[in-house]
């Protein structure tokens, strides 16, 4: 079961650390070199977790329509316990993701 922050996919650069509570994870990056920064999430079940392809574990990309919702509950968690993630980085990727997607 690898940690959130053990899974860099050469896919994904500019990686924010934002949620780890041992059995999920999130993550905010660039995606594939797209200029725009996406929501990566993953569970870090046996083995490998989910996503994997073999055995690399992966992120799952959040469609934009979600990420907001995604990101409001990640903050309630980590207030509710600190340990879980980062609230400085969630408020930024917040910030970002309203000025990226043009939505109050």
């Amino acid at each position: 079961m690898p940690p959130g922050q053990s899974v860099r996919p050469q896919k994904w650069s500019n990686v924010i650390d934002l949620y780890d509570d041992d059995e999920n994870s999130a993550v905010w990056g660039s995606y594939e070199e797209s200029a725009s920064r996406r929501l990566g999430v993953r569970w870090n079940g046996p083995d490998h977790g989910y996503p994997n392809q073999g055995d690399n574990p992966l992120w799952y990309v959040e469609p934009d329509f979600v990420t907001k919702n995604i990101l409001l509950e990640l903050l309630s968690r980590v207030n509710d316990k600190r340990s879980r993630g980062n609230i400085e980085n969630i408020l930024l990727v917040l910030r970002e993701h309203k000025n990226q997607s043009g939505n109050a």
